[in-house]
């Protein structure tokens, strides 16, 4: 009967353990990092000259590479980063209010980095050159402010902002910090929309730039990693 018991114990002990090592918990929300999607290796168009901060409209080729599918959330983030905070039950939300330099050592102790400029936007943009992540016109239906970075809901809800790979989430939701350097500056990509800028900060060429130790409550980050 000991014997028995000691067996459970055991078991009991490595199931806890074996629990522990693979989930980081934060609140409710199970904290694994991001699925990724391969883009493969070819040509696409980048860019689209609409606005100062806008590249000129050129063909790029990449080698084959991995993005994140979804923005990195809250849970997420802090599975590596105990001290972040956030309000309760917003585990599952992307995450913003962090630096560059925060964003970038993220992804660097999951063996990832931040992604190039030109290959965030093939992810969003796909092989036909895409004008927002799901086509080339704007839903007829107003965007939701529940989708505008500053009022969060869960990573991959909006089931209509998918791009060509599968990516969710690059149209809506929070602007993402990039690997580039421009003056200085970090270009950042993606959008954000809620009822009085409709869709126009949506499209998978915009970009802005930004100093690296700014915090957003609207700025995020996904990762990529080399293949």
């Amino acid at each position: 009967m000991t014997g028995r018991l000691n067996i459970h114990r055991r078991a009991v002990l490595l199931f806890a353990y074996c629990f522990l090592a693979g989930w980081v918990l934060t609140g409710s929300e199970k904290a694994w990092p991001s699925p990724m999607a391969e883009i493969p290796a070819g040509e696409f168009t980048i860019g689209e000259a609409v606005s100062e901060n806008s590249l000129e409209k050129r063909t790029v080729n990449l080698e084959a590479f991995f993005m994140d599918t979804h923005e990195v959330t809250n849970a997420e983030f802090s599975g590596q980063f105990p001290q972040h905070t956030f309000y309760p039950g917003a585990e599952p939300h992307p995450v913003s209010l962090v630096t560059w330099d925060e964003a970038r050592q993220y992804c660097a102790l999951l063996g990832k980095r931040l992604p190039s400029e030109a290959e965030w936007e093939k992810s969003a943009r796909g092989p036909e050159g895409r004008i927002y992540p799901w086509g080339n016109k704007a839903p007829r239906k107003k965007p939701h402010p529940y989708y505008s970075g500053l009022i969060k809901r869960r990573v991959g809800l909006n089931r209509n902002d998918i791009s060509y790979y599968g990516l969710n989430d690059m149209a809506g939701s929070v602007w993402e910090w990039t690997g580039e350097q421009v003056d200085g500056k970090i270009v950042v990509r993606g959008g954000l929309w809620n009822l009085h800028l409709d869709y126009e900060y949506s499209k998978t060429f915009e970009r802005n730039l930004l100093d690296p130790d700014r915090r957003f409550p609207f700025l995020g980050f996904r990762c990529a990693r080399s293949k």
